[in-house]
């Protein structure tokens, strides 16, 4: 049998045919064209907020003009830096998007749920004016003390959110605790437009910036003026048709994962009770939808990953330690990251898909299971 890391979920042809040749026929395929705003308006529908999300071509791009926003309320120009709070836990994109801003990450340790540890954060320079937390797996921080710990050196809070369509804290979205978050739409991701990504935040301010950096910064048309250096970042046409047809299954997206999630929950739990293996903690409150299901191994993940696919079933060494990464290696500051060197390389993630069979989980389990009993 084999099962591929991530298997997207996508709306048959029949399904956007007869209005992607609309599109098509009237030329209207980008520049804030009609099933964009379609797509904008059900989204904000959906998580009903009061300010429309503003939608890219890409996540990160996405997070990349949410930065800038911000940067730009903070009154800081394009040539000006300060320094990010975030942790080295994810994947290089959030650092690029930092990075790229012309901004300074200071990398921060994880807790066991492998997001942002809040208690062992330290804001230790005037220098830092951001945090910028990462839904890694779909997994939340605590958005009420990540709230208390900006509130008190007045920090901007920015939600990489990229896996993590579906979260809720206490019930509660991220727009709800006064967070900017960013969520990508690309086709590995739990919600996909084919590529793409959103922005949902609840500073005017902020919304405004957002619709003109992906504009690239006009504020007007007739001359094409700007008033902020923005980029081409905007949707087209046929992922938002992609994105409203899986809007409208979205329950039964979230609903079929949280099936399957269970199902790992349940085997995964023996094997650490066991103490065979460690589980990402998922906090009480925190809805997570799991992209990957990843597991913490207590060796160095290679005999793990070869046996895996020697089944030929895909798994990832994902997240990864950003601040091992060549480019950032020794290049910014970092505080005490005890726990991200102990799992950096002892993690792996599985693959648990939206459209996953039982015989599928059922061939996944029994493989890990012999693994751990192989002599």
């Amino acid at each position: 049998m084999h099962i591929n890391i991530v298997r997207p979920f996508m709306p048959d042809l029949t399904e956007i045919q007869a209005d992607f040749a609309r599109s098509l026929e009237s030329g209207l395929v980008t520049n804030n064209s009609p099933h964009v705003r379609r797509f904008e308006d059900k989204l904000q529908e959906y998580f009903g907020c009061p300010i429309k999300p503003s939608v890219n071509c890409n996540g990160e791009l996405s997070l990349y003009h949410l930065i800038q926003a911000w940067k730009e309320k903070l009154g800081y120009g394009p040539h000006e830096s300060f320094e990010v709070l975030v942790p080295s836990f994810t994947f290089s994109g959030t650092i690029n998007a930092i990075v790229t801003n012309n901004l300074r990450p200071v990398f921060c340790d994880v807790d066991g749920g492998l997001v942002i540890d809040v208690e062992k954060a330290v804001v230790d320079s005037p220098d830092i004016k951001m945090i910028l937390a990462v839904g890694a797996y779909g997994n939340l921080a605590d958005l009420e003390a990540l709230g208390t710990l900006a509130k008190s050196h007045d920090l901007a809070v920015i939600l990489d959110n990229a896996p993590a369509f579906g979260s809720r804290f206490k019930g509660k979205w991220s727009w709800e605790y006064g967070f900017s978050e960013m969520i990508s739409f690309h086709a590995t991701k739990v919600f996909s437009s084919m590529e793409g990504g959103a922005n949902i935040v609840n500073d005017r301010e902020i919304a405004d910036y957002l619709l003109r950096l992906r504009d690239f910064g006009q504020y007007e048309k007739t001359r094409g003026d700007v008033d902020v250096p923005g980029l081409n970042s905007k949707m087209t046409e046929v992922c938002a048709l992609v994105g409203l047809r899986n809007l409208e299954k979205v329950d039964y997206i979230l609903a079929t994962r949280a099936k399957n999630a269970a199902r790992y929950r349940e085997f995964f739990g023996r094997l650490e009770d066991q103490g065979l293996l460690r589980q990402m903690h998922v906090g009480e409150g925190v809805e997570c939808p799991y992209l990957y299901f990843p597991i913490i191994l207590h060796e160095e993940a290679s005999a793990f990953v070869r046996y895996m696919q020697s089944k030929d079933i895909g798994v990832r060494r994902y997240y990864t330690a950003t601040h091992d990464l060549k480019f950032y290696r020794g290049r910014y500051r970092q505080q005490d990251l005890g726990f991200t060197d102990a799992i950096k390389d002892n993690i792996v993630a599985l693959p648990l898909h939206t459209l996953m069979a039982d015989s599928e989980m059922d061939y996944l389990f029994d493989s890990v299971r012999k693994y751990f009993a192989r002599d």
